[in-house]
Order: structure tokens, then sequence, then C-alpha cells
């Protein structure tokens, strides 16, 4: 094959090796044929010239195509990487419509080499939008399709999760709320040996320390009050299979040391068992909190650390924004039988230029409400700033708790209403972490610990609602998930 071949240059480019050179690229975030949507042009120059007839996009393996939409000028703009790192911006001799960021272009530009580590929003005769950021990996072909993505971070994410998968280490997720740790994980198991075994998901921040140990390892009968029969814990309900700890650094101090006897041994001893068991699961484990910095059991998180895999914020993969969107979109269409609304270019806009502190999560919340918007006759709106200070270590915890503060008690009332009294979809509707809703159901007035509630007057509302434990926990004013946990332990239904 000859050097001067395009396709062999960027791989020669781009093979993935510790000094790889960053190159210029161009993701399309959205077009009027959303088929386009993510395809992607990567400079092999430091010049580039970008219009309606060239330079050609494509997806992996795909026709690579240029723009072709009318409302991109024919007369390009001209994009040039400088020796000190910034990228000058030419605008076209024509009457295109050009926004930079949000802001309206009209004359000649600089744009500093950290606005592209961010991804730079360029904005085409008002219909096409398109990223223009770095590249260090060559686009792959995205064989995972639960982690969509063409960005380099997004690449590099499916190709740990390949190395995670071909091991039976321990792995530890991290990564902010709503960035994707249980998605991975179960990419991490569909791609690895035991993908025919069960997988097992638990969230630890759901947990009563009391019964943590029975929820894990199991128990004899008669083991503790109301244990009307021997159950089998987590660890044997997922067998020779996968168990996935969400909120790891959640999990109640006094089972901390029993995690790390099954990781050194893989035994473990049921509640109020003779013997010990054996575990042949695979452990997965995921937090958004830094272990090493609080009271978590410090030997433990050396065994979870066999492989560490660090999730990254949507604020680091502007450039996958448009394929996330297209993916609640196509969701829609399938749960509806019908094609989603179409959203205005400058809405979708509003949406690539956000840095979204609740990541995936928060997106698809803010997709979907948009849809109702624009299917009931109003103009769609983002109730955030588009441009939130991304988070730093020692920032975000009192931004999570501003957060937090504003958040009334009638809208955390109302999002467990809305959502059958689940914690999980009421944490999504309202864009904070599982444990953060915990957070906000003790501190309210008006709902219900399920241990402050009489026995008698659970068994009354399963007298007048049967085992529907959603309308239970609607009419006892307490989460569903806890009391699910306490039917299921009464032997009852959940």
């Amino acid at each position: 094959m000859s050097s001067t071949d395009p396709d062999h240059t960027l791989t020669s480019l781009l093979a993935p090796r510790q000094d790889a050179p960053r190159l210029l690229a161009l993701t399309i975030l959205w077009h009027p044929d959303a088929e386009r949507i993510g395809e992607q042009f990567i400079a092999p120059s430091a010049e580039v010239a970008v219009g309606r007839f060239a330079p050609p996009f494509a997806a992996p393996a795909g026709a690579a195509l240029p723009l072709g939409h009318r409302c991109v000028a024919r007369e390009p703009l001209r994009l040039h990487y400088r020796p000190d790192g910034q990228v000058a911006l030419a605008p076209p001799a024509s009457r295109m419509h050009l926004e930079v960021d949000g802001a309206a272009v009209g004359a000649p530009l600089l744009l500093a080499a950290a606005r592209l580590d961010a991804g730079v929003v360029l904005g085409l005769g008002g219909a096409v939008l398109l990223c223009l950021h770095w590249m260090d990996r060559l686009p792959d072909g995205a064989d995972m399709p639960a982690l969509l993505g063409v960005s380099s971070a997004a690449i590099r994410l499916r190709g740990q999760i390949r190395q995670a998968a071909a091991t039976d280490l321990p792995v530890l997720l991290l990564g902010e709320t709503g960035s994707g740790k249980e998605v991975a994980a179960r990419a991490i198991h569909a791609a690895g040996a035991r993908r025919a075994e069960p997988m097992v998901a638990v969230n630890m921040a759901t947990l009563n320390e009391a019964l943590a140990a029975a929820d894990l390892f199991g128990a004899e009968k008669g083991a503790y009050t109301g244990a009307l029969a021997a159950r089998p814990g987590w660890f044997a309900e997922a067998g020779a299979g996968t168990l996935f700890l969400d909120e790891i650094g959640n999990a109640p101090a006094p089972i901390q040391p029993m995690l790390l006897r099954v990781l050194e041994s893989g035994e473990y001893r049921p509640l109020g068992a003779r013997r010990d068991a054996r575990s042949q699961a695979r452990l997965i484990a995921a937090t958004d909190q830094d272990l090493a910095a609080g009271g978590f059991n410090q030997p433990l998180l050396r065994r979870l650390e066999g492989f560490v895999i660090r999730l990254p914020p949507l604020r680091e993969r502007r450039a996958d924004i448009g394929l996330l969107i297209r993916q609640v979109l196509r969701g829609w269409a399938a749960r509806g039988g019908a094609a989603a609304p179409a959203l205005p270019a400058a809405f979708v806009d509003q949406l690539c230029r956000h840095d979204w502190p609740g990541n995936v999560r928060q997106l698809a919340g803010a997709v979907q409400r948009a849809l109702l918007d624009v299917d009931a006759g109003l103009a769609p709106r983002l109730d955030a700033p588009a441009a939130a200070p991304a988070p730093g270590p020692a920032g975000a915890a009192p931004a999570a708790r501003a957060r937090l503060a504003e958040l009334s008690p009638q809208a955390v009332l109302d999002a467990l209403q809305q959502n059958g009294w689940r914690i999980r979809a009421a944490a999504l509707a309202l864009g904070v972490s599982r444990p953060s809703m915990y957070k906000l159901i003790d501190a309210h007035p008006d709902i219900r610990s399920l241990a402050a509630i009489a026995p008698e007057e659970i068994d009354a509302a399963l007298a007048r609602h049967g085992p529907d434990a959603q309308r239970c926990a609607a009419a006892l004013r307490t989460p569903s998930e806890p009391l699910r946990r306490h039917l299921r332990l009464r032997g009852g239904p959940a």
C-alpha cells in the first residue's frame, strides 16, 4: 500500500502508542439526515477546508460523503492547525450563518488548544452541527452498542472493557453519577467467557446494614428474626457469572471484611450456617467516590483494584452527544411506534454545548422532556446553563450539596409519586445520584422509613392492595425497593 494512501497515513499516525500525536477531527453532531450523525473526518494534515462538497465524512467501514446539505456553503470555512497548538478559523466568503460555541462569527478567530480539548461546536447554516476536537485513536467498529461513541475517550473505554473482559480479575469502575458504570459492567460480562452465566447487579447504597450480610451471602432458616426459610444470597445467585456491586463506597462497614475474604479465598459463610460456601463469581464494583480518602477498607480497595477503568464524563466526550441524542430519539420511536418529534437544531446546539454534570443520564432525561414539550406543541427548554464549570476534586462536594439544596421537598415527593415510589427512577428524574436521593428521602418530613412503620400497618396495606409493592409503597409513603426486600425476607410476594 502506498504511504500516501489516506487510510495508511491515519493508521500510521493514530496507531495506539504512548507518544501518539493528536490530529484534528470533525464529527457530525447533527444533520438533517440523521443517519449521518457520528460520521467523522480526521485531518491527515494541518489544513482543513469544510464546505458543502468537502471534506468526506464517514463512519467506520462506511462510505465517505461530504456534508452535502444546501444549508452549508459551497465556499468552505478554513481551519489551520498552528505550531503553537492553536487553530485558526477563517469563515467562508458567503452568506452562510456560522456559529462557534453558540456565538455568531463573521471574522477570523483563533481557537486555543484547550477549547479543542473540550470540543468546539460549529453551527453551519442553522441545520448542521459539527464538533471540532482532537483524536488520538483510530475509529473502531463500535461493537458494543450500549457504549456509543466515536470520541477518543469512548474508543479508549471500549478497548479497556475488552481487556478487562479477557481476564478474571476484579474490576473497579470509577466514574461520576450517570456516566454509565452499570452499562460498562454489563459490557464486560457480555464480552467475557462468563457471558452465558448470570449477572447479578446490586446497589450497595440500598442495603439495610442489619440485613446486608444476609442479602449478599445468604442465610439459614431462623438466622435472624423473620427468617422463615433459608435463602441464597447474591453471591450464590451469581453462580459462576458476575456479581456487580454498584456504589461500593456505600457498603456497610461490617460487611467490607467479609467481601475481602471472598476476594482473597473465594469463601464466605451464609448467616447462621455452620460451614463455609465457595463463590465462583467474578466481582465488578463501581463508585463515584474517592475510596482512598475516606473510611473505606483499604485492603479491600487494593483487591478491588485488580483492573481499574475510569469512565470519562460526558464533558470529555462532546463529540458523542449527537449519537446519544439520536439513541434517545430511536428509543422514543421504538416505544411509541412512530417517529420522534423533530428537535430544532438550535436546541440541539444547546444540548451539545452543555457540560452535563449528570452525564449521559441527565442528557437522556433532558432529551425526553424536550420530546414531550415538542409533542405538546411547546418549544423545548434546557433548564440548565449552557456551560457549567467542570467540577474539580475540591469543588465537587460543595457543588453537589448546592444542587441538593435547590430541590424542594415537594419536588422530591413529586418525583417519587410520579415514578411509582422507585428510588432509582426518581433519582433519574431529578438528575441526582442514588446516594443523594437517599439523603433527600431521609431528610423529608413526609416520606417514611420502612423501619419506622409498624408491622400491623404494613400488613393492612398488603390486605388492601395485595402483592402490588408500588401501590403498597404509595399507601405507606415509603420507597418501594426497601418494601420489596422486606416482603422477600418475609417469604411473601415482592
